[in-house]
């Protein structure tokens, strides 16, 4: 029957008389080369019965003749979901345009039945099966690690030095929504860590008192590895890359997000920045490096959007975690690594149209702020925050975003009194603008974002913004900052706000280049359009 067929149409009792195209199908990270082909309704793909066992699965023998069913299936479905339809398909052998009934499965349906997950990517026009991790055990009886998948993946597994890990590859497999905890203790296992390599690959790592021989693979659902100690001397282990070639870090889920551990040396203190455009956390740590590496992931709930290692001088590495999203970041320093936590920011998710906003303009009244005298004419601060501050209120009011303004009129606000009206109004954020001046006319340029101290959230609030200012201002980037750098209990509208509060320095009043531009309505429309777009982006995820 190879070459034969060419999908027509499903039975209405089916799909409601939907048209069906051939589609292919990726299992345990390899796209098959099916034929007949699988069908894709626009909902469910229907997989010839003969292909099932690509799977592995199998259905109830009730109905079905013998030679339909494939041998060597793992598993049973039950239910009427498990029994084949028969799907017409045109011969492109004659007699010309006959059809025959093919009995196909739906996929999805089967998939979600057994425990699993599928992903439809319309551009190439592919499903994708994952299997999900079930169990993880350490049994010292059978001196090894059982593990447990809800479908068949392709294992590796291969040993590392420098400390001694044991790493086992699930290939075609994810961590479910609520991750299996390991299980059970071996005399030669010291910790286990289960996380999502890629977005088909789950890895699990077993740090080892000694070395141990582990190069194997297989295809199973449920099978023990065994583990055997091996002598440090021996040439494969040998072989293993060194303590110092460093590896990019796992990607481990947690209950509120995902961590990273990045090995450091005790008493090291990594250099760590945060960037924009794009979004990107950079850590400097030690470590040596042949050459660059990178590894790209598709998983936007794993908050990362790619990882890349290079080598830099003084034997450094640099570490770059390129982001989804905004993120709230804290980074917690262990005795021989550094863990890098990331979560979903507060005030994050769900609609900007849900959120309440206040807009601070900077100064006002009696507080001009910074004033630059071009001629006969005095250009001040409070002018031009309350410019860009009333065209961000509008362009919110417009996104269906509660607004409150501390001021929408040249008047003069305390600056508790600011605060004040944000934390009783409950609101989710607090956006204070401001012009950015020095001593020294035409020294500096640029927009800064300012948050508390040390606070996480603001800081990836103030990230979201400045990522989207920069694109459409001309203005250098002078980065994100703590106003601890300013002041030692910080700035005073930022301490005392109780949800996430950035105040954002737009551009230099005493330089020519950046006053021209904050002058400018239309570039005032593009900064307030600017900011709008980021805290879209810090709530929703993505901006528009």
């Amino acid at each position: 029957m190879r070459g034969l067929w060419v999908a027509l149409w499903v039975a209405a009792a089916v799909c409601w008389g939907a048209e069906l195209q051939p589609a292919n199908l990726r299992v345990r990270g390899e796209t098959l080369t099916l034929d007949p082909a699988p069908l894709w309704d626009g909902q469910e793909l229907w997989l010839p019965l003969m292909h099932i066992k690509t799977v592995g699965m199998r259905l109830p023998m009730e109905g079905l003749d013998q030679g339909d069913m494939p041998s060597e299936m793992d598993g049973t479905v039950s239910g009427t979901m498990g029994l084949p339809v028969p799907i017409e398909l045109k011969s492109s052998e004659p007699p010309e345009h006959h059809t025959v009934a093919l009995p196909c499965v739906p996929l999805r349906a089967l998939v979600r039945a057994r425990g699993g997950y599928t992903r439809w990517e319309d551009t190439s026009r592919t499903l994708t099966v994952l299997a999900d991790l079930k169990g993880v055990r350490l049994d010292a009886e059978t001196d090894g690690v059982s593990i447990q998948t809800s479908l068949p993946v392709l294992w590796k597994s291969f040993t590392l030095t420098d400390p001694p890990r044991v790493v086992i590859d699930l290939i075609g497999c994810r961590i479910p929504d609520q991750p299996p905890t390991p299980e059970g203790e071996h005399p030669h296992v010291k910790t286990i860590r289960i996380g999502q390599f890629d977005p088909q690959t789950t890895r699990i790592v077993m740090e080892t008192d000694a070395p141990i021989t582990l190069r194997q693979e297989g295809v199973a659902s449920a099978w023990v590895l065994a583990l055997r100690e091996q002598p440090a001397s021996s040439t494969e282990a040998s072989a293993q890359p060194t303590q110092s070639e460093f590896q990019l870090p796992l990607l481990e889920r947690t209950a509120d997000g995902v961590r990273l551990r990045v090995p450091v040396s005790e008493g090291i203190r990594p250099r760590v920045m945060f960037l924009e455009n794009p979004l990107r956390i950079v850590l400097e740590v030690p470590g040596v490096l042949s050459q660059a590496v990178e590894q790209t992931i598709n998983d936007d709930a794993l908050f990362v959007r790619a990882l890349r290692a290079a080598p830099i001088e003084n034997g450094m590495v640099r570490l770059v975690l390129e982001l989804s999203r905004a993120v709230g970041a804290n980074l917690l320093t262990g005795k021989d690594h550094l863990m890098v936590n990331l979560r979903l920011p507060r005030g994050a998710g769900g609609s900007l149209r849900q959120k309440i906003v206040v807009i601070d303009p900077g100064h006002g009244g009696e507080q001009p702020g910074a004033r630059f005298k071009e001629g006969s004419r005095t250009i001040y601060e409070k002018q031009i925050t309350l410019a860009i501050g009333l065209k961000v209120a509008e362009r919110l009011a417009k996104q269906g975003a509660s607004v409150i303004m501390t001021r929408a009129e040249d008047a003069s606000i305390g600056l508790y009194e600011r605060t004040a009206m944000a934390n009783q109004a409950g609101a989710h954020f607090f956006i204070s603008i401001h012009c950015d001046s020095n001593t020294r006319p035409n020294s500096a340029s640029g927009t800064t974002i300012y948050y508390h101290r040390d606070d996480a959230d603001s800081r990836a609030l103030g990230q979201a913004i400045l990522n989207e200012i920069v694109k459409v201002s001309g203005l250098p980037s002078k980065g994100v900052r703590s106003d601890a750098t300013l002041y030692q209990n910080g700035l005073a509208v930022l301490r005392t706000s109780q949800m996430p509060a950035v105040l954002i320095e737009v551009g230099y009043l005493n330089h020519a280049y950046d006053r021209k531009k904050l002058l400018d309505p239309k570039f005032q429309n593009a900064v307030a359009d600017a900011i709008v777009r980021g805290l879209k982006a810090y709530v929703e995820g993505i901006a528009e």
